[in-house]
């Protein structure tokens, strides 16, 4: 994983690095540091991840995130700041994260593992449907269910159907991103895609309505809620 963090307060930078090889110690990354802006934007360089102060000499965080973002849609970006009324801007850039500096350990932590979270949505499952592989992302997909020995994805793509039980689509689709749950007997919802639930109903981003069985009702709600907090941004 290759990390970028770009701050003009030496001392900082410094305390910054250490604390993201000290979080993420198991994992196999580089911390690439960069005291200005200018730097950071003649690197040209593909990253995973990019900590940004908003606050710098020359060029600021905000101008270089645009300059970025001309060429660079996708990396996300996380603001560093000791004013979180600058927050509101980073819309514009589709920032990540904020984070309030001095950095606390915990959100640097949940930060860098909501990223691993979101990269394992980029990865993709092997899906046999009319005689062909297909390959899905689990982001793609809205809800699973299944019809005997069939299961049909609702993806963003449209419907695929697989000859598999509904307990080993889940499985696999969730051994690459932990984003399903199981709502009925024969359904499964990416939590991603709940927009809220009514009386015993999920309703997805896309307008789909499920029905959730009154047994798993107390589960889905508490899953629902675990996956908002760690992956709200």
């Amino acid at each position: 994983m290759q990390i970028a963090i770009c701050d003009d307060e030496k001392v900082f930078l410094q305390s910054l690095e250490e604390k993201i090889y000290s979080v993420i110690s198991s994992l196999d990354c580089d911390v690439i540091p960069f005291s200005s802006a200018d730097q950071l934007l003649e690197a040209d360089k593909k990253f995973d991840i990019i900590f940004l102060d908003i606050e710098m000499e020359g060029t600021d965080g905000m101008t270089a995130a645009r300059m970025i973002r001309r060429t660079d849609p996708d990396t996300p970006i996380v603001f560093l700041t000791s004013h979180t009324e600058l927050a509101p801007d980073g819309y514009e850039v589709n920032a990540f994260r904020f984070l309030k500096k001095p950095v606390d350990d915990d959100k640097l932590k949940q930060t860098l593992e909501d990223l691993k979270l979101m990269k394992a949505d980029q990865r993709g499952v092997l899906i046999k449907s009319g005689g062909e592989d297909i390959l899905i992302a689990p982001a793609e997909v809205y809800y699973i269910e299944s019809d005997n020995n069939n299961v049909r994805l609702h993806t963003a793509a449209g419907t695929l159907t697989t000859r598999m039980k509904l307990k080993e689509m889940i499985e696999s689709i969730n051994s690459v991103s932990n984003c399903l749950f199981q709502i009925h007997r024969c359904c499964a919802v990416n939590l991603s895609h709940v927009a809220r639930i009514r009386d015993k109903e999920a309703v997805l981003d896309n307008g789909s309505v499920t029905g959730i069985s009154r047994s798993y009702l107390g589960e889905f709600k508490k899953a629902l809620y675990d996956h908002v907090r760690r992956t709200a941004r």
